[in-house]
């Protein structure tokens, strides 16, 4: 019951731009959409992160020829949008797989929301336990994304109804988009995030 009373709150950007973090399974649902995220989500009116996690999630993507055209999509995607990725300040750890942390210049400081959202939910989701083939550990990536939905609309492929951290946050007062509800809604992409957004 400790966790309903916490005061997690949507924080919207000062600079007017709808903040916008990519789950790692977005990609998919895209390249199969053949969207243009520049085109749909352009800089003047969208900020486009992705989170360490996500980042490392996506290099991991497997060297398939199957994949590569999909690979192609998020490099271009990436670089055309001019997509941030966000990290938590810290320093390296030794050991193999890849950094988490940004160092200085690069990661941010941990608010006290992520901190108290890592917090609620590090037991329950057995944060830094088991690790997956991207060399992130059980729900990392989840998490990570989850923890952006309090300052960023977190856009995802994940069912609404699958427990984890994206829909803790969700019910946390994170703002969570669920992606394969925009064919119902029948909207464009643009719209139904700055919908969203609006009804924050």
């Amino acid at each position: 019951m400790e966790v309903l009373r916490l005061n997690w709150q949507y924080t919207r950007r000062g600079d007017g731009l709808i903040a916008v973090t990519l789950d790692n399974n977005v990609w998919d649902f895209l390249f199969a959409k053949k969207i243009d995220l520049g085109a749909e989500l352009r800089s003047d009116e969208f900020a486009i992160f992705i989170t360490r996690q996500v980042e490392i999630e996506t290099m991991a993507i497997s060297d398939m020829e199957s994949k590569t055209l999909l690979k192609d999509y998020i490099a271009r995607t990436i670089a055309e949008c001019g997509i941030k990725t966000t990290s938590v300040f810290g320093f390296a750890t030794l050991g193999p797989g890849r950094q988490r942390m940004g160092g200085w210049g690069q990661g941010t400081w941990q608010s006290q929301t992520e901190r108290q959202f890592y917090d609620a939910i590090r037991q329950q989701y057995l944060l830094g336990k088991k690790e997956t083939k991207s060399q992130l550990t059980q729900n990392e990536a989840d998490a990570a994304v989850a923890a952006q939905s309090f300052f960023s609309i977190a856009l995802t492929c994940e069912k609404p109804g699958k427990a984890g951290p994206i829909r803790f946050a969700a019910e946390h007062g994170g703002k969570v988009l669920y992606l394969p509800d925009i064919d119902r809604s029948g909207l464009t992409l643009r719209a139904y995030i700055a919908a969203f957004h609006h009804s924050a």
